[in-house]
């Protein structure tokens, strides 16, 4: 059963909306204010959220816009008001949709379902090892690592994308795929890269390796793959998958 963590500040529109999902078999946790929604989701870890846009201490884009930061989780938009700007800002802050209130429930269960299929991750394909603890062989890569194009300079923390222009990392994304293209081809749960990352005195939880394999997807993405070579793979973690040539 997938979570639903709704945040809405309208009481019966909440109860109503809890009632149909938990009816079409959703595990529904619900608040009413920001500060009641961060402790429900750091209780009930949710697969997608429902954020009204007009809360009594915040707004739904402020919230959207924190968990973007950490997380690709399902993110749905609800807003009283036909704004086109508000709809374009919630968009581009990471948002998968935006309703209208009043909308039915079985619309907004529709829309849902429709998000966690598209988040579906892939089964680890057949002889692919699923890494539980950290793997202790890596590749050796060198100083200068190539892979479908790009070109990943590790002394001097730089990558380049094949046209030759450079792809802005942060230091957390930077550490993250050198961790990745250190061991193509394998399952890595969030726990391993998590103790992997903080052996290179990097701070972060689960829900921080999520926002940060959002992020490097689309800074990698390319037409022949879009989601960056970073294949999420069912019931277990994260692969690489990009060939890797070293220098």
């Amino acid at each position: 059963m997938k979570t639903v963590l709704m945040l809405e500040d309208d009481e019966d529109l909440r109860s109503e909306t809890v009632e149909a999902f938990e009816d079409a078999r959703f595990k529904v946790a619900e608040a009413g204010t920001v500060n009641e929604f961060w402790e429900r989701y750091r209780e009930v870890q949710p697969d997608v959220v429902i954020l009204d846009m007009s809360l009594p201490d915040g707004r739904g884009m402020e919230v959207a816009r924190d968990l973007r930061r950490e997380s690709d989780i399902g993110i749905v938009f609800l807003s009283g008001m036909n704004d086109e700007i508000d709809r374009i800002v919630g968009l581009e802050l990471g948002a998968d949709d935006f309703v209208r209130k009043p909308c039915s429930p079985r619309e907004l269960i529709a829309r849902i379902n429709s998000i966690l299929r598209r988040a579906r991750p892939t089964p680890a394909p057949q002889g692919v090892p699923i890494e539980s603890t950290p793997p202790e062989e890596t590749v050796d890569t060198g100083e200068i690592v190539r892979f479908e194009g790009f070109i990943m300079n590790l002394p001097a923390m730089e990558l380049s994308d094949s046209r030759g222009q450079q792809v802005i990392l942060t230091t957390a994304e930077f550490d993250l795929l050198k961790v990745l293209v250190e061991r193509p081809r394998r399952v890595l749960t969030r726990d391993i890269l998590l103790d992997l990352l903080r052996g290179e005195n990097w701070a972060g939880y689960d829900r921080t390796i999520d926002g940060l394999v959002s992020r490097l997807r689309k800074k990698l993405s390319t037409d022949d793959d879009p989601c960056g070579f970073l294949k999420t793979v069912r019931g277990a973690g994260y692969m690489f998958t990009a060939r890797i040539e070293t220098t």
